[in-house]
C-alpha cells in the first residue's frame, strides 16, 4: 500500500466505516496514510539525479581543460625558468689585454668582457692531462661581484642532459686585464660530444657557452698514443707523442700496428724521450714519432708488451 497514488488512497478512504473506528484500528489506519503521505515522488528524484549527472559531466569537460591550462603555464613558467639559468652563449677566441699588453690571443677562449679560460688545443674524453691546470678570467665590479666568493663550474652534455661538477674554487683578483680570476683543475669530461660549460658565482648562474669534446685517446694501462679515436683515419702521421708510465725506460720506443684483416704488421719507433713525474708521483716518458695507416679497417696498436684495438674510420666525405 505504501506506492499507493493519491487517487487509489481517496477511493480507500471513502470505504472507510461509517461508525466510530476503536483505538486499534485508528492506529492501523495512521500508520497507512503516514506511510504513504511520507514517501516522497519518484519524478523529484529523477530531476535531482540528472542535475548531479549533468554537473558531474560539466566537471568532466572542464576539469581536465583547467588541468592542462595550469599545466601549461607550469610548464612554460618552469621552461623559462630553466632557460634563464641554462642560457648559453656562443664563445671565440680572444686576446687578453691589461694596459695594451697582449696576452693568450690564440688560447684564451670565452664569451668577451664576461667569462673565459685557457683552453687545451683540444678537449679529450677522459683524460685530465689538458685540465689538470685550469685558468678561469672573470669580468665585472670585483668587490660586489667576485671578493670573497666561490667559483662552480659545471658541465651538461647536451644530447643526454647529464650533468658534471668540474670544478670549486676561490675567486682571487684582477689578472691580465680581467676583472677577477681562478686557477684550478677541472674534473675529466666523462664520454665525447657537445658539452655546455656553466659558470656560477657563490650558487648564482654567471654564464654558460658551449665546448665540444673529442673521443678519449687510444690507450692501454701502459701507454697512451695522444691521437684520439675520432682523429684516426687511413694517412700519415707526424710528430705524434706517445707517453708511457714507468721508470727504466729505453730511449727509444716501437709501435707495431697490426692489421686485423689481412694479417700485415709494421713497426715505427718513437724518440726524443723525455721524462717527468705527475702530482701524484707517476713516472712518465713522453716519445715523440711518426707512422702510417694505409686503409680503414680494424688494426691493433701494440707497445711495450701491452696491446690496444683500433678502429680506423672511413675518410668523412664532405
Amino acid at each position: 500500500m505504501n506506492n499507493l497514488s493519491d487517487k487509489e488512497l481517496l477511493e480507500i478512504m471513502t470505504d472507510f466505516p461509517k461508525h466510530e473506528l476503536n483505538t486499534k484500528q485508528r492506529t492501523e489506519i495512521l500508520k497507512k496514510i503516514s506511510g504513504t503521505v511520507g514517501q516522497k515522488p519518484r519524478n523529484k528524484w529523477n530531476i535531482q539525479w540528472l542535475g548531479a549527472i549533468a554537473a558531474l559531466l560539466v566537471l568532466a569537460i572542464v576539469a581536465p581543460m583547467l588541468y592542462f591550462s595550469n599545466s601549461s603555464k607550469e610548464f612554460n613558467s618552469a621552461s623559462s625558468t630553466k632557460s634563464k639559468m641554462t642560457e648559453v652563449q656562443q664563445a671565440d677566441y680572444f686576446a687578453l689585454n691589461d694596459k695594451g699588453e697582449i696576452f693568450y690571443a690564440d688560447s684564451n677562449f670565452g664569451i668577451p668582457n664576461k667569462v673565459s679560460l685557457l683552453a687545451p688545443k683540444d678537449w679529450i674524453a677522459k683524460d685530465d692531462r689538458s685540465v689538470a691546470k685550469m685558468m678561469i678570467f672573470l669580468w665585472g665590479d670585483y668587490d660586489k661581484s667576485f671578493a670573497n666568493k666561490k667559483l662552480t663550474v659545471n658541465a651538461v652534455h647536451e644530447k643526454t642532459g647529464v650533468k658534471e661538477e668540474l670544478a670549486n674554487t676561490s675567486i682571487a683578483g684582477p689578472m691580465n686585464g680581467a676583472d677577477a680570476h681562478a686557477l684550478t683543475s677541472l674534473k675529466p669530461f666523462s664520454f665525447s660530444g657537445k658539452w655546455n660549460l656553466q659558470f656560477m658565482v657563490d650558487g648564482k648562474d654567471f654564464a654558460a657557452f658551449p665546448i665540444y669534446v673529442k673521443e678519449p685517446y687510444i690507450q692501454t694501462d701502459k701507454w697512451t698514443l695522444m691521437l684520439s679515436q675520432e682523429d684516426l683515419y687511413p694517412g700519415f702521421y707526424e710528430d705524434v707523442p706517445i707517453e708511457v708510465t714507468g721508470e727504466g725506460l729505453p730511449e727509444q720506443l716501437e709501435l707495431e700496428v697490426f692489421a686485423l684483416e689481412t694479417a700485415e704488421s709494421t713497426t715505427f719507433t718513437f724518440g726524443n724521450k723525455t721524462d717527468y713525474t705527475t702530482i701524484d708521483g707517476k713516472k712518465i716518458s713522453r716519445y715523440q714519432g711518426n707512422f702510417q695507416i694505409k686503409k680503414s679497417g680494424k688494426y691493433r696498436f701494440t707497445a711495450v708488451q701491452s696491446s690496444q684495438a683500433v678502429d680506423v674510420r672511413k675518410p668523412v666525405s664532405n
